[in-house]
Parts: structure tokens; C-alpha cells; sequence
């Protein structure tokens, strides 16, 4: 579906210099429709195959979240809810890029 969809894309708007993918399959599909030109991929999760990909140079970058940091935070902001401390309404938890 990604590759179809990277292939519409390409027919449509064939000047671009970047794809942000929402996750890593899709920026997978999006690096096959893109094999050999020159284009920025960076896909979403920071999955192994993702990983492995811009190793290989095939995607340029992979955001993953941090599961462990955003269960700690919960974890601490809850407690902090039962102590009856103020808890800001969103808390953001670090991401981490991965790339070459």
C-alpha cells in the first residue's frame, strides 16, 4: 500500500526532497518507490527492519519512541495525582532518532 501510494505521489508531484512517513512500513514502501534518487526518508517507530534500513543507507532516519521513559513518567506523574500534587495536562517524554 506505502509503495502505491509513493508511486501516485511521485506521478503527481515529481519534485519533492523529503518524505516523513507515519511509521516505518510506510517509509519502507516509500524508500522502494524512491530506489535510487535522492530523497530524505524518515519513518516512525524505530522498528528492527527500520533500523536496518538506514544501516544499509536504504531510509535516511527512524523516530522511536521510548516505551520504558513514557511508563516511568506515567508511573511518577500518577503518584503525584495521589498525593494531590499538580500534574501538567500534557507531558512529552523524549523521543530518539536513529540514524547513520
Amino acid at each position: 500500500c506505502a509503495l502505491r501510494s509513493m508511486e501516485n505521489i511521485i506521478q503527481a508531484t515529481p519534485k519533492f526532497d523529503a518524505v516523513f512517513a507515519h511509521n516505518d512500513e510506510m517509509a519502507l514502501g516509500a524508500a522502494k518507490a524512491l530506489k535510487g534518487k535522492k530523497t530524505i526518508i524518515v519513518g516512525f517507530d524505530g522498528n528492527d527492519e527500520a533500523k536496518k534500513a538506514v544501516e544499509n543507507g536504504e531510509i535516511t532516519a527512524t523516530v522511536a519512541q521510548q516505551p520504558d521513559l513514557m511508563g516511568t513518567t506515567a508511573v511518577e506523574n500518577a503518584v503525584k495525582v495521589l498525593k494531590g500534587e499538580k500534574v501538567e495536562k500534557e507531558v512529552p517524554v523524549d523521543l530518539k532518532l536513529i540514524k547513520k
